[in-house]
């Protein structure tokens, strides 16, 4: 008799599972084509309508206003950070200049990473360097202030780059 008793407990915990899976699936379907007919629906989640980026502004963002020429894309990239990392700490556009710099990482590091004849060069290796330590800062906090010795080695990394790149390498 006990052995019916656990099984019959068995096949009521899961029917009761499987019911419970199926009415929050029908209940979420139910929210989203009821959704979907508000006339003032918006794809991204959390934004006002006002703040979606068109398609231009959101390639801009992406490509960072790189070229494809390495040499004027270096040098755009460390002007960039150069100005990022002086930035006062009572900068007004603090926090948008820092934006603009992690766009401008993230694009430089992903358009020369799988470039061999770019990602051998001693400029790339030198410039990585100091992205990767700037990223890593900025992924941290964005808020406090870079340590004056992590300002002094990128800036020097970034002279060490420029130079590179005028001897071409």
């Amino acid at each position: 008799m006990k052995i019916k008793h656990n099984a019959l407990n068995r096949f009521l915990k899961v029917s009761f599972q499987s019911w419970c899976r199926s009415a929050i699936a029908i209940g979420l379907v139910v929210l989203v084509v009821i959704g979907g007919f508000a006339p003032e629906a918006n794809a991204a989640l959390f934004t006002k309508k006002s703040d979606t980026l068109s398609t231009k502004e959101l390639q801009t963002l992406v490509t960072a206003g790189l070229t494809g020429n390495y040499s004027t894309d270096t040098t755009d990239t460390i002007a960039t950070l150069r100005e990022a990392i002086n930035l006062p700490e009572n900068a007004e556009n603090r926090s948008e200049i820092k934006t603009s710099a992690r766009y401008k990482i993230n694009a430089y590091v992903s358009r020369y990473r799988a470039d061999h004849e770019k990602s051998g060069l001693y400029s790339y290796t030198t410039m990585v360097t100091a992205l990767n330590t700037l990223a890593g800062y900025y992924n941290g906090s964005m808020k406090r202030a870079l340590p004056t010795k992590t300002r002094d080695r990128l800036l020097q990394e970034f002279d060490r780059a420029e130079a590179a790149l005028a001897q071409g390498r």
